[in-house]
């Protein structure tokens, strides 16, 4: 018996939490530890609610307002690029005259911009491209052309017209379309259009039918940007059966680049 009592107290004392060994140990862990989360937190910055991390390019994290990224990144991406008529400024919308010689043909439609008309909010790569959006004055012969320089196969886009048609007679219908013109270089070269019926008129002749046809587009090999002033671009046609007058109110481009 005493044999086996000083071995088990031999056991014991060999695994003695309080040995000097044991104690070093645990103190470098900590202190290893402690280095490691003050080191790493050192090389953070102070960040508030709402904010993130962006590393720079030298690797070191700056806080920024997640609501600055966000609008950064919808600066480089969305936007609208809109033409109103006085008829949003408390006058009238722009008229063309749709007589027997332009019926069942491709018209141009006049728009006479408003002073305060125009809305240039495009992706800022167009506005680097282009610091205006369109060319022509809107008349039927120099009518509006929007540039689609900045944008590239990954692009597209939504258009818009606002305007009501005046027929002379009944059951006549209107056609809208939009007519591209292609970079240089591109095969096929014609120009091509996106149409679309935009109205069907069979409640009487002499009054207004109000439409707002909405045409969609991506931006694909042969209208995206193929150098400096060298892109697609496109314009705004109606085609009526019908003779009587075209009320134009405004333009838009919706953009996503």
């Amino acid at each position: 018996m005493p044999i086996n009592e000083r071995f088990d107290s031999t056991q014991r004392s060999s695994f003695d939490p309080t040995d000097e060994t044991v104690n070093n140990v645990n103190s470098n862990i900590s202190s290893r530890t402690d280095s490691n989360s003050s080191a790493s937190s050192s090389q953070l910055p102070t960040a508030n609610e709402g904010d993130a991390l962006i590393a720079n390019s030298s690797g070191q994290f700056i806080a920024q307002p997640l609501d600055g990224i966000i609008s950064g990144a919808t600066l480089l991406t969305q936007g609208y690029y809109g033409l109103l008529t006085d008829f949003y400024f408390g006058g009238g919308a722009t008229e063309t005259i749709i007589d027997l010689n332009n019926v069942n043909t491709w018209v141009n439609v006049d728009i006479n911009i408003a002073t305060a008309g125009l809305f240039d909010y495009r992706p800022q790569g167009m506005k680097d491209a282009q610091p205006i959006g369109h060319e022509g004055d809107g008349s039927a012969s120099d009518p509006i052309v929007f540039k689609l320089e900045g944008l590239d196969i990954r692009s597209f886009a939504n258009f818009r017209a606002s305007m009501a048609f005046e027929p002379e007679d009944d059951e006549g219908q209107l056609e809208s379309r939009l007519l591209f013109s292609r970079h240089s270089g591109a095969q096929p070269s014609n120009d091509f259009p996106i149409e679309d019926v935009s109205l069907s008129m069979f409640n009487g002749a002499d009054i207004d039918y109000v439409t707002e046809p909405m045409l969609s587009f991506f931006v694909g090999d042969t209208i995206d940007t193929n150098g400096v002033g060298d892109a697609g671009k496109c314009k705004f046609q109606i085609k009526s059966n019908v003779t009587g007058i075209i009320k134009l109110r405004a333009l838009t481009w919706y953009i996503n680049k």
